[in-house]
Protein backbone atom coordinates (compact mmCIF):
# COMPACT_ATOMS: atom_id res chain seq x y z
CA UNK A 1 0.00 0.00 0.00
CA UNK A 2 1.10 3.31 -0.69
CA UNK A 3 1.06 6.41 1.04
CA UNK A 4 -1.95 7.58 -1.04
CA UNK A 5 -3.83 4.26 -1.06
CA UNK A 6 -7.34 3.48 0.56
CA UNK A 7 -7.55 0.01 1.77
CA UNK A 8 -9.31 -2.53 -0.77
CA UNK A 9 -12.50 -3.08 1.68
CA UNK A 10 -13.31 -0.78 4.40
CA UNK A 11 -13.88 -2.13 7.89
CA UNK A 12 -16.48 0.25 9.95
CA UNK A 13 -15.46 -1.59 12.94
CA UNK A 14 -11.70 -0.93 12.41
CA UNK A 15 -10.98 2.46 10.93
CA UNK A 16 -7.50 2.44 11.98
CA UNK A 17 -6.86 0.73 8.91
CA UNK A 18 -7.53 4.17 7.08
CA UNK A 19 -5.00 6.20 9.65
CA UNK A 20 -1.82 5.90 7.03
CA UNK A 21 -4.21 7.43 3.84
CA UNK A 22 -3.81 10.73 2.48
CA UNK A 23 -7.59 10.79 1.05
CA UNK A 24 -10.71 9.48 2.57
CA UNK A 25 -10.26 11.53 6.01
CA UNK A 26 -14.62 10.67 6.20
CA UNK A 27 -14.00 6.41 6.43
CA UNK A 28 -11.84 6.96 9.81
CA UNK A 29 -13.36 10.30 11.59
CA UNK A 30 -16.67 10.89 13.29
CA UNK A 31 -18.82 13.95 13.93
CA UNK A 32 -17.50 16.00 11.17
CA UNK A 33 -18.64 19.38 11.17
CA UNK A 34 -17.54 23.18 9.45
CA UNK A 35 -16.66 25.76 11.81
CA UNK A 36 -16.64 29.83 11.09
CA UNK A 37 -17.13 29.07 7.26
CA UNK A 38 -13.31 27.12 6.98
CA UNK A 39 -12.35 25.62 10.05
CA UNK A 40 -12.98 21.69 9.68
CA UNK A 41 -13.22 19.76 12.62
CA UNK A 42 -13.76 16.20 13.41
CA UNK A 43 -12.68 13.04 15.84
CA UNK A 44 -10.47 10.89 14.35
CA UNK A 45 -9.67 7.23 15.29
CA UNK A 46 -6.13 7.52 16.37
CA UNK A 47 -4.10 4.48 19.15
CA UNK A 48 -7.28 3.72 19.89
CA UNK A 49 -9.22 6.39 21.20
CA UNK A 50 -11.11 9.37 19.48
CA UNK A 51 -8.94 12.52 18.85
CA UNK A 52 -10.47 15.76 18.04
CA UNK A 53 -8.70 17.49 15.34
CA UNK A 54 -9.36 20.96 12.64
CA UNK A 55 -8.17 22.03 9.45
CA UNK A 56 -8.35 25.54 8.24
CA UNK A 57 -9.46 24.42 4.59
CA UNK A 58 -8.88 28.54 3.86
CA UNK A 59 -5.04 27.45 3.07
CA UNK A 60 -5.79 24.76 0.42
CA UNK A 61 -9.50 26.10 -1.03
CA UNK A 62 -10.03 29.12 -3.17
CA UNK A 63 -12.56 29.96 -5.86
CA UNK A 64 -11.35 30.55 -9.43
CA UNK A 65 -12.87 33.53 -11.73
CA UNK A 66 -15.95 31.10 -12.89
CA UNK A 67 -17.16 31.17 -9.50
CA UNK A 68 -16.23 27.51 -8.58
CA UNK A 69 -14.74 26.02 -5.55
CA UNK A 70 -10.75 24.91 -6.14
CA UNK A 71 -7.93 22.92 -4.77
CA UNK A 72 -5.18 24.40 -5.11
CA UNK A 73 -6.03 28.14 -4.23
CA UNK A 74 -6.63 29.84 -0.91
CA UNK A 75 -8.94 32.02 1.25
CA UNK A 76 -12.64 30.66 -0.70
CA UNK A 77 -14.73 31.72 2.76
CA UNK A 78 -13.48 35.73 1.72
CA UNK A 79 -14.95 35.85 -1.42
CA UNK A 80 -17.84 33.31 -0.50
CA UNK A 81 -21.62 33.35 0.79
CA UNK A 82 -24.04 30.33 2.47
CA UNK A 83 -20.77 28.16 2.75
CA UNK A 84 -21.97 24.39 4.23
CA UNK A 85 -20.43 21.19 5.10
CA UNK A 86 -23.01 18.39 4.37
CA UNK A 87 -23.40 14.83 2.54
CA UNK A 88 -23.21 14.37 -1.26
CA UNK A 89 -26.45 13.68 -2.77
CA UNK A 90 -26.31 10.39 -2.47
CA UNK A 91 -25.26 10.63 1.57
CA UNK A 92 -21.98 9.32 1.89
CA UNK A 93 -18.66 11.67 1.05
CA UNK A 94 -18.53 14.89 3.15
CA UNK A 95 -18.99 17.77 0.27
CA UNK A 96 -18.29 21.72 1.06
CA UNK A 97 -21.06 23.91 -0.94
CA UNK A 98 -20.32 27.28 -1.73
CA UNK A 99 -22.30 30.47 -3.83
CA UNK A 100 -19.24 32.63 -5.56
CA UNK A 101 -19.36 35.16 -8.30
CA UNK A 102 -17.83 34.30 -11.38
CA UNK A 103 -16.13 36.75 -13.59
CA UNK A 104 -19.52 38.28 -14.85
CA UNK A 105 -20.97 38.57 -11.54
CA UNK A 106 -23.23 36.25 -11.42
CA UNK A 107 -23.75 33.91 -8.08
CA UNK A 108 -22.74 30.31 -8.95
CA UNK A 109 -23.59 27.73 -6.53
CA UNK A 110 -20.45 25.07 -6.36
CA UNK A 111 -19.54 22.10 -4.30
CA UNK A 112 -16.28 20.29 -3.61
CA UNK A 113 -15.51 16.57 -2.48
CA UNK A 114 -13.49 16.60 0.58
CA UNK A 115 -12.25 13.32 0.80
CA UNK A 116 -10.87 13.65 -2.84
CA UNK A 117 -7.56 15.14 -1.04
CA UNK A 118 -8.01 15.29 2.92
CA UNK A 119 -6.78 12.36 5.11
CA UNK A 120 -5.53 11.44 8.37
CA UNK A 121 -1.93 11.75 8.92
CA UNK A 122 0.14 10.87 12.16
CA UNK A 123 -3.72 11.47 14.16
CA UNK A 124 -4.19 15.07 12.44
CA UNK A 125 -6.34 16.13 9.17
CA UNK A 126 -3.91 16.94 6.42
CA UNK A 127 -4.39 18.11 2.73
CA UNK A 128 -2.73 17.14 -0.29
CA UNK A 129 -4.78 19.08 -3.02
CA UNK A 130 -1.92 17.30 -5.64
CA UNK A 131 -3.65 14.04 -4.98
CA UNK A 132 -6.80 14.91 -6.63
CA UNK A 133 -4.18 14.30 -10.26
CA UNK A 134 -3.88 10.91 -8.81
CA UNK A 135 -7.33 9.25 -7.66
CA UNK A 136 -10.54 8.17 -9.14
CA UNK A 137 -13.73 7.68 -7.38
CA UNK A 138 -14.76 4.29 -6.19
CA UNK A 139 -19.11 4.32 -6.61
CA UNK A 140 -21.81 2.24 -5.95
CA UNK A 141 -24.35 1.43 -7.74
CA UNK A 142 -26.42 4.49 -7.59
CA UNK A 143 -23.17 6.04 -8.46
CA UNK A 144 -22.43 7.45 -5.05
CA UNK A 145 -19.05 8.25 -4.30
CA UNK A 146 -17.89 5.68 -1.72
CA UNK A 147 -14.10 6.93 -1.28
CA UNK A 148 -11.43 7.53 -3.60
CA UNK A 149 -8.51 5.38 -4.87
CA UNK A 150 -5.33 5.89 -6.89
CA UNK A 151 -5.73 5.58 -10.62
CA UNK A 152 -4.32 2.00 -12.00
Amino acid sequence: MTEYDAVEEYYPEDPSLLIRSKINFHLAARDIELLQGHFLRAYVSWDGDWKQVTLDLDLYIGSSSEGRLVWGAKDFSWSCTKIELAKDIHGWCPTLYATSLDSRGRALRSALNLAQCIGIENGTLACSPDVRFEVEPVVNERHAILYFQVRS
